[in-house]
């Protein structure tokens, strides 16, 4: 049986934590997340200091010090809410782990909500046709979790078939007309539920998925990244049952974040391991390079 097993990166050297709210930044330091944002052209990352936000050209952090959480988990639900789980700011008077957080000022404050000091979620989806629907993965104890509320309350699933450690899943997508059907890259391949997480069934043993992306909330459109027979950026019509290459591979790195502009559906942004961020806008024929190795292009 084949296993897949991703090394870490390191801190790059200009950190985003160390600018103030408002103010533009030349770099940032692990991409934990990677989404664009709702009715505006701008997206956010995720990062070991807080949010940054790119808009119009310029790379500007979103939160103040004491907000400047280390985000793991991260989605965007609508034009001003989010989600996010991970560490607090060595600012802030939270406890550690944050569970799961929501901001309803476009990512500027932050609020738990639900399992605060219990989980660390590090992957956290929302579907795509219901946001209440919601997986997440919790690193800190290595459990699957469902929630139906939109992250208010939570089922802990006891899988069944899923390749444990659990918390060593790399990515996760449901489908947007049915949300109990769920796709996992992990270690030994790609799986599915049918059953919003309860059991699995491996779809693809000879590659995994480092990112999976629906791409709407109206079809079975994906794109993700894989490692193994398959190798690059696929692109599929049929939730995962087939793929198409898009001839986009990476040497050295592999892609771990894909989001869809959801009101430009042919640009994607990917973020990698190596700190890189590239974009397109007319689905994967050309591509230019935002970042590498945390340092922004000018």
């Amino acid at each position: 049986m084949k296993k897949w097993f991703l090394a870490g990166v390191g801190l790059v050297s200009i950190l985003a934590g160390c600018s103030e709210a408002g103010n533009e930044v030349e770099g940032f330091s692990h991409i934990h997340g990677l989404e664009y944002a709702h009715n505006e052209d701008a997206f956010y990352i995720a990062t070991h200091h807080g949010l940054i936000k790119h808009t119009q050209g310029k790379w500007i952090n979103v939160n103040s010090e004491k907000e400047q959480h280390d985000f793991m988990g991260f989605t965007i639900i609508d034009e001003d809410t989010m989600l996010s789980s991970g560490h607090p700011s060595h600012a802030s008077d939270l406890e550690d782990p944050l569970g799961l957080m929501k901001s309803t000022d476009s990512g500027e404050t932050w609020e738990p909500i639900s399992l605060y000091t219990e989980v660390d979620f590090h992957l956290l989806h929302a579907n795509k046709g219901d946001t209440n629907q919601i997986y997440a993965i919790d690193a800190y104890h290595s459990h699957f979790y469902h929630s139906e509320d939109g992250g208010y309350t939570w089922v802990q699933v006891e899988t069944e078939g899923l390749p444990e450690p659990i918390g060593q899943t790399y990515s996760l997508t449901s489908h947007p007309q049915f949300p109990s059907h769920v796709l996992a890259g992990t270690e030994e391949g790609v799986y599915l539920s049918l059953d919003s997480g309860r059991t699995w069934e491996s779809m693809e043993s000879e590659s995994t998925a480092t990112a999976l992306e629906s791409l709407n909330g109206e079809t079975e459109e994906l794109i993700g990244y894989f490692v193994g027979e398959l190798e690059g950026l696929y692109y599929s019509t049929d939730f995962g049952q087939t793929w198409e290459s898009l001839d986009f591979t990476l040497e050295n790195d592999m892609i771990s974040y894909i989001s869809q502009n959801p009101d430009q559906e042919k640009e994607i942004i990917l973020g990698s391991m190596q700190e890189a961020i590239y974009h397109t806008n007319d689905l994967g024929d050309s591509w230019s390079k935002l970042a590498e190795n945390g340092n922004i292009n000018q």
